[in-house]
């Protein structure tokens, strides 16, 4: 297999021996030293160096490289490593929003590796009519592990109902609601997650008066 290649341009480049800060600095590559890059998990690369030595590189760091032919990378390029490539990852799910059958479409934004902004598009359907949903939200990542981790979400915002065509005199109507949840993440193979979630919504449907629904789903997601 073709390995990308780069060079070393700043004064040096810290090598950790795995997949985040946490995991200790065991080399410190040179100005001018050249690398391939192996592989990518979330914002980290594996690089090898042509004197053997391998390790892992925050995509922050890799961005000040140059290609291996010398060519600078233009503005535009830089903003889209630094701002968008690797921060977004988008999804379905399917489940059950208070036993309705749902479909859920979410798109996420990395602010850090352990915070996130998500917004959701959902469609929860029954005998008694539908339910659209139209959320945003933060995702906190306490726990990630190399095959599995834990998140907790929180967020709100505006809940739909349309009620079947068999109920006389009731009338489409929209609430505003907040959520809670959990939820897991695993990896299945490049740049593709299994994630299923869990969430309990307050919808408020007067000044004094709230109602509780809960929501299961699973499905899939992918990282771009």
């Amino acid at each position: 297999r073709i390995y990308p290649r780069a060079k070393v341009v700043e004064p040096f480049l810290e090598l950790h021996t795995g997949p985040g800060r946490s995991y200790p600095i065991f080399y410190v590559a040179e100005k001018g030293e050249q690398l391939l890059l192996m592989k990518r998990r979330t914002d980290w690369y594996k690089v090898q160096l042509f004197n053997g030595e391998e390790g892992w590189v925050h995509r922050y760091d890799l961005a000040k490289t140059l290609r291996d032919s010398g060519y600078h990378k233009s503005w535009g390029e830089r903003l889209y490593n630094v701002y968008i490539n690797g921060r977004l990852k988008t999804g379905w799910s399917v489940g059950s929003f208070e036993g309705d059958s749902a479909l859920y479409l979410r798109l996420s934004y990395f602010l850090s590796g352990a915070l996130s902004l998500e917004t959701s598009l959902g469609r929860a359907s029954g005998d008694l009519g539908d339910t659209d949903l139209f959320l945003g939200g933060l995702v906190v990542t306490p726990w990630k592990g190399q095959w599995f981790s834990l998140y907790g979400t929180i967020g709100g915002g505006v809940i739909r109902t349309t009620p079947a065509r068999l109920l006389v005199n009731v009338k489409k109507d929209n609430f505003t609601g907040a959520y809670a949840g959990i939820g897991f993440s695993a990896p299945l193979f490049r740049g593709l997650f299994l994630r299923g979630d869990f969430r309990n919504y307050t919808l408020f449907i007067s000044p004094k008066r709230n109602r509780e629904f809960q929501e299961y789903s699973l499905g899939l997601a992918v990282g771009f």
